[in-house]
């Protein structure tokens, strides 16, 4: 059980009878992130009562470990001076993010109330692109010249250190603001007061660009295992770093966006208990649509091959085995190659070494289930022909499966698609309609030829 949960009675309980001290009592033992799960349990009114009770800077710490979408919501019961009070005290992703959620007259009546310095920070961070580098980064970071000591570096990081999100990489500049290189707080603690930032500073640093798409971003980050990564425009100018935290935040995402489509759901944004009937039918309705109209080419099939099985019923038997082998091994594929594709293992350029990787594959995987279909056949009341038609139609059926699932991803990305959208149900249409092909075919040359 989470420690919130074994607070939540008494919460509920000072909450009903309006006991303001037990909630702060309960509060001032709990960390943020265990009084953000408390309060999720609760409805956005009371949550709201319970931020103006918390004040800043704890309940800054506070609202910002709530979902987003909790956080929108109790914006609803906050007057606008108190909206502008906590925007300006979160850090400025945080702050972007959460306006983003909120209807565009509402952002443009708040954004005048706020300082000029967060506004225009807000303005310049709204111009990125989403789902890049630059729509996910900060702007509080250390930065510091690279011609100063490093007793004179101490000194000014003491004053920037409070607005700092992260201060254990200094980033050291040049004209113009160019990212130089960069100091770990470790170096310089160790290093002589006497000594000039760029002497010890790590030249030719790791960094990406405001348009690098996030998930870039989160390969080199786990590459290179850094705490931060800075982000440069154009010109590289240092405009902001991404940490690792806020990172991790956009692999969820990112992970449970392609975890919804390999599923053949289109993406859902909100808690599943928290999205409505209506959404959730309407994702997955699409889908199985779709779907759906692909099974009428597996029915086509079947009618085409209609006189074949009338003059063979024992093949009619074997449909399911055939379909589900080279279903369930495409499934297999599919999920490999789009999953390899996700963490940087495959790439396009790699399409024809894994087309022949997944052939070898396909057919170790065939022979050995042909075998288990030729038996199967040869033990019931099949003739000799039609077992080695259901042993030789798994083999190629297997085959077909595993290079649709390996290919398919492959061929999306270099169409500028997701690969993702290549899910294990999409795939296993596909091959269901190649099986029967391959199956069919197989039995009028055999048997009927």
């Amino acid at each position: 059980m989470k420690v919130s949960q074994l607070f939540l009675p008494e919460v509920m309980q000072a909450i009903e009878g309006g006991d303001l001290e037990s909630l702060k009592a309960v509060f001032d033992h709990l960390h943020p992130s265990d009084i953000a799960d408390l309060l999720e349990n609760l409805e956005a009114e009371q949550i709201a009562e319970i931020m103006r009770i918390l004040r800043a800077p704890r309940g800054i710490d506070v609202f910002e470990q709530l979902e987003i979408e909790v956080q929108s919501r109790v914006l609803d019961y906050l007057g606008q001076k108190e909206i502008v009070n906590i925007l300006e005290d979160l850090s400025p992703d945080d702050r972007v993010d959460l306006l983003q959620t909120l209807p565009e007259e509402t952002v443009d009546s708040l954004l005048p109330m706020m300082a000029q310095a967060e506004r225009q920070e807000v303005t310049r961070l709204l111009q990125y692109e989403e789902d890049t580098a630059g729509s996910v980064m900060t702007t509080e970071y250390a930065a510091l010249p690279d011609d100063i000591t490093v007793s004179e570096a101490l000194k000014r990081l003491r004053t920037i250190a409070p607005e700092s999100e992260m201060i254990y990489y200094i980033y050291l500049l040049g004209e113009g603001r160019r990212l130089k290189g960069t100091v770990s707080l470790r170096d310089l603690v160790l290093a002589k007061p006497n000594q000039v930032l760029k002497d010890i500073m790590s030249r030719d640093p790791i960094f990406v660009e405001v348009s690098t798409d996030q998930e870039e971003v989160a390969r080199a980050l786990n590459k290179y295992d850094l705490l931060a990564l800075p982000v440069v425009d154009a010109q590289q100018g240092l405009v902001g770093i991404i940490t690792h935290d806020d990172i991790m935040d956009v692999l969820v995402e990112e992970q449970t966006e392609d975890a919804h489509m390999m599923g053949a759901i289109e993406p859902v944004e909100e808690p599943y208990f928290e999205a409505s009937i209506w959404s959730l039918t309407r994702k997955r309705g699409v889908w199985l649509f779709f779907l759906f109209i692909g099974q009428f080419f597996t029915a086509w099939a079947l009618e085409h091959y209609q006189g074949t099985f009338e003059n063979a019923l024992a093949l009619i038997f074997f449909i399911p085995l055939i379909l589900s082998s080279g279903g369930n091994t495409g499934s297999q594929s599919v999920t490999l190659i789009t999953r390899a594709m996700a963490i940087g293992e495959v790439h396009v350029k790699d399409f024809f070494k894994v087309v022949l990787r997944e052939s070898t594959i396909g057919v170790a995987l065939g022979v050995f289930l042909g075998l288990v279909g030729f038996t199967r056949a040869a033990l019931g009341s099949s003739t000799w022909h039609i077992s080695v038609t259901v042993g030789l139609a798994i083999i190629f059926v297997v085959i077909a499966g595993a290079l649709a699932g390996a290919s398919l991803p492959l061929l999306f990305k270099r169409l500028g698609f997701d690969p993702a959208i290549m899910s294990g149900p999409f795939v296993t249409s596909v091959v269901d309609v190649i099986g029967i092909i391959i199956y069919f075919g197989m039995a009028q040359f055999l048997l009927f030829s």
